[in-house]
């Protein structure tokens, strides 16, 4: 609820001084000001709107000079749809009830003397529905906004395929894209099946409030349920933000080859958040060892094509025949340059095929699913691109390294391919 501020309107001065005491056990969040009149009620909300401030509920008499309550409350409708509206009576107001409640969305009607008890309720109730249907909206929406997203993204990657298909060092991204679709599933999936019981649970509500039958252990309850299903859809949310912002930093760096300044152990991060659904089919681990802090001016998108293909690499050639595969990226801050090791415990290489390895064609799974062409392409991303060194070390039995130095910031004019 917008501010917590009530305003009580009655031309009955003693009645706004036991509004205002009875108001006051609801406690600091909420704040009381008072009108007793229609025009004054006015001014206070104009006064308020000035300062960036709102009502969130406004209770008002119904016979006032000047203004009746009906009218004042179509006003402030007009001028905030959000604020709950409640109008107190003495006497039979059944024409002023129906317009306040077509027009103003007049939330509940009390007759005078009302229960205090009965108030009090009434407006923790309103309030707690109306802050949860607006924040289910703006969820929604930005749910609605993400996917949105996530849809032009894909067309543009969608339109550049052919591009993309040329490179192996490009190919990846189509996986990627796979991935994140698949892994957006499942918050995306919670989140709309959340949003739907907490819409269909706020209707339950609202039916046994209207019935004037509302016990106190009902209230509990639905407070209970209603801040546990707002827990799970922000998490959700949360999670499925994470992952569009990933992906969206990850592709957008693929395809634009576009130099920028960022964060070493963030960006690896980030290449394993988009490779996250594909590796857990795996029983094997990638553990990162780089501190934060560890600040690079170079080509994003080429340090992760690098990181990506050595870590398919591992999964392909190192683990051949293991289920505890792990490999470790170690990253440190040398002099003016940046170290970073890819280490596993894989069945390492012979020293025959180690002398060949970076030669362009040569794999031992042509005819399998390898072209011969990723270690080529890493090289050469090192080398061109990065302007770094790659050096690779193995012992057959005990694992291989491949450890790539790279300047923080690049030389001016770089050209990768």
């Amino acid at each position: 609820m917008t501010d917590g501020i009530i305003l009580c309107v009655d031309d009955d001065p003693t009645v706004l001084t036991a509004l205002r005491a009875l108001l006051s056990k609801l406690g600091p969040e909420y704040s009381v000001e008072i009108a007793e009149s229609g025009a004054e009620a006015l001014e206070i909300e104009a006064v308020l709107r000035e300062n960036g401030h709102s009502l969130a509920v406004v209770i008002s008499d119904f016979i006032m000079p000047g203004m009746r309550g009906d009218e004042l409350l179509v006003r402030l409708h007009e001028l905030n749809p959000n604020t709950i509206k409640i109008m107190l009576t003495g006497q039979s107001a059944f024409d002023g009830v129906k317009r306040a409640i077509n027009q103003a969305n007049l939330y509940r009607f009390l007759e005078k003397p009302f229960d205090n008890d009965d108030l009090l309720l009434t407006i923790k109730s309103a309030s707690l529905a109306y802050s949860l249907d607006r924040a289910l909206k703006r969820q929604n929406v930005e749910l609605k906004e993400l996917n949105a997203e996530l849809e032009q993204m894909l067309a543009r990657i969608n339109d550049q395929q052919k591009e993309l298909a040329l490179s192996e060092a490009k190919a990846t991204i189509s996986t990627l894209v796979a991935s994140v679709s698949h892994e957006l599933g499942t918050p995306v999936g919670n989140s709309v099946m959340t949003s739907d019981m907490l819409v269909e649970r706020v209707k339950k509500f609202q039916f046994v409030l209207d019935s004037a039958q509302l016990k106190r252990s009902e209230l509990d309850e639905f407070v209970k349920s209603m801040q546990e299903g707002s827990n799970l859809l922000q998490k959700n949310l949360q999670r499925a933000v994470g992952l569009l912002q990933s992906f969206k930093q990850v592709a957008a760096d693929q395809v634009s080859e576009q130099r920028r300044g960022f964060d070493l152990a963030a960006a690896v991060k980030e290449i394993l958040i988009t490779m996250a659904p594909s590796l857990r089919s795996k029983p094997h681990s990638v553990v990162v060892n780089i501190p934060d802090g560890i600040l690079m001016d170079s080509l994003p998108g080429a340090l992760g094509q690098v990181t990506i293909n050595l870590i398919n690499n591992a999964y392909l050639h190192a683990f051949e025949g293991m289920d505890d595969g792990v490999l470790t990226i170690n990253g440190r801050q040398e002099s003016g340059h940046v170290v970073i090791d890819f280490i596993d415990n894989g069945v390492g290489i012979p020293a025959a095929n180690l002398a060949r390895l970076l030669e362009p064609f040569f794999s031992t799974k042509i005819g399998h699913g390898g072209t011969g062409l990723g270690m080529s392409i890493v090289d050469n991303l090192v080398r061109t691109g990065l302007q770094g060194r790659l050096t690779v070390h193995s012992v057959v039995g005990e694992g291989t390294t491949f450890s790539i130095e790279l300047p923080n910031c690049l030389a001016s004019g770089p050209d990768p391919e």
